[in-house]
């Protein structure tokens, strides 16, 4: 079974708000239903919530819920920790925002996938 990298940034969810909640959504119902195949590991950016937070972000209980079904789920593991290298290694490709991450996978020779909220 192949393990996805998908990471999440927070510059996405304060910009786009809604529309980036729907792409986070959506790729985790994408996710799911091929949970035959591949396993998602969801890497958010560790200070994501902070921020969202500071920034009075309205759509934070949908947010919250999704993480929340997420990690009820049991398709694919929820990644909190620090450890980019460590975490890349132990992928097989990336789908997500842009983030360190997509260098360590890079050098690694495995696949990425930048991915587009309007889309």
């Amino acid at each position: 079974m192949k393990r996805i990298l998908y990471y999440t940034d927070v510059l996405p969810l304060l910009s786009k708000k809604e529309a980036a909640l729907d792409k986070i959504q959506r790729n985790l119902e994408i996710f799911s239903s091929n949970s035959d195949k591949i396993r998602v590991i969801w890497h958010p950016y560790e200070k994501c919530e902070e921020y969202m937070k500071l920034n009075h972000f309205e759509l934070m209980d949908q947010y919250q819920k999704i993480v929340e079904d997420f990690k009820n789920g049991s398709f694919g593991e929820f990644d909190e920790t620090s450890d980019l290298k460590a975490l890349t290694d132990s992928c097989d490709a990336y789908y997500g925002d842009y983030s360190d991450a997509v260098y360590f996978m890079q050098e690694s020779k495995k696949p990425v996938m930048i991915q587009n909220i309007d889309v």
